[in-house]
């Protein structure tokens, strides 16, 4: 399929590397929020609907962060629970947690504030999965950030999740956790322009050199997925194997109809 749309590699794949990302007005707002939070050692909430961008604006972060000053740390554990969080820290750091939780509780935090006060190191602690935290996960989000009577923070905590998240975390008894999130943003799928941006984006990538979406295909692709990257990366692999099999070198809005009616 590759040689027959002059491909020289897979388009519309996870595997693009974040130097060649596309980067949408949601894309460019959650890196440049998430950005400062770290710079600030602040408490981030990015949300969004599955597909939305939530992990490619992560992995933008992460190749960000240069590790002369950064220690990061990116956990996605749907069940995650409170021992399991300071246990997977403090092995990360090659430090064997306490069997008591108060104790690796207290081992966690002294490490922070050494890599902090001493290294000169921020760490960079990445949840994600979060909507599907426990209520003793969520209420211990409190205790990873209080340091020194909870006057300061060595450190960023970005938690990451479905717009669930913000509706679990407006309960009272998890208000406490609420107050203390100190940058958030909710990620919005691609408008039309972009959708089109995007996938032509995609196709330069691999170094294609011609069109090979039409107009219509393009505008079925976008009525059909709102602008959801991963539903636009679907449709497009889909239509594109479609369309070889077919023998067309242009996937038309035929070829989106036929793989809408298949998914």
């Amino acid at each position: 399929m590759l040689d027959f749309f002059e491909m020289k590699g897979v388009p519309f794949t996870r595997e693009i590397s974040p130097t060649h990302l596309f980067h949408s007005s949601s894309q460019k707002e959650a890196a440049a929020r998430l950005e400062y939070a770290v710079q600030h050692r602040q408490f981030c909430l990015l949300t969004g609907e599955a597909g939305m961008g939530k992990s490619t604006a992560i992995r933008l972060l992460v190749h960000q962060l240069d590790p002369i000053h950064y220690h990061y740390l990116y956990i996605c554990d749907s069940s995650l629970t409170p021992k399991l969080f300071y246990r997977e820290v403090l092995q990360n750091f090659g430090i064997q947690p306490s069997f008591r939780s108060t104790d690796a509780k207290r081992q966690y935090q002294s490490l922070m504030l050494d890599i902090y006060e001493n290294e000169k190191k921020l760490v960079v602690i990445i949840l994600d999965e979060a909507h599907h935290f426990s209520d003793s996960m969520l209420q211990e989000l409190r205790f990873i950030l209080n340091f020194k009577q909870d006057s300061m923070s060595p450190l960023s905590l970005v938690v990451v999740g479905q717009p669930s998240l913000r509706n679990l975390l407006r309960v009272k008894h998890l208000e406490a956790i609420e107050q203390r999130i100190q940058m958030r943003y909710q990620m919005s799928g691609l408008t039309e322009k972009e959708t089109n941006d995007y996938i032509r984006h995609q196709l330069k990538v691999v170094g294609t050199p011609h069109e090979i979406f039409s107009e219509e295909a393009i505008r079925a692709i976008y009525n059909f997925s709102q602008g959801i990257p991963r539903k636009i990366n679907t449709l497009c692999s889909q239509s594109l194997l479609d369309a070889f099999i077919l023998g067309n070198k242009i996937v038309g809005e035929s070829h989106i109809h036929r793989v809408i009616n298949e998914l």
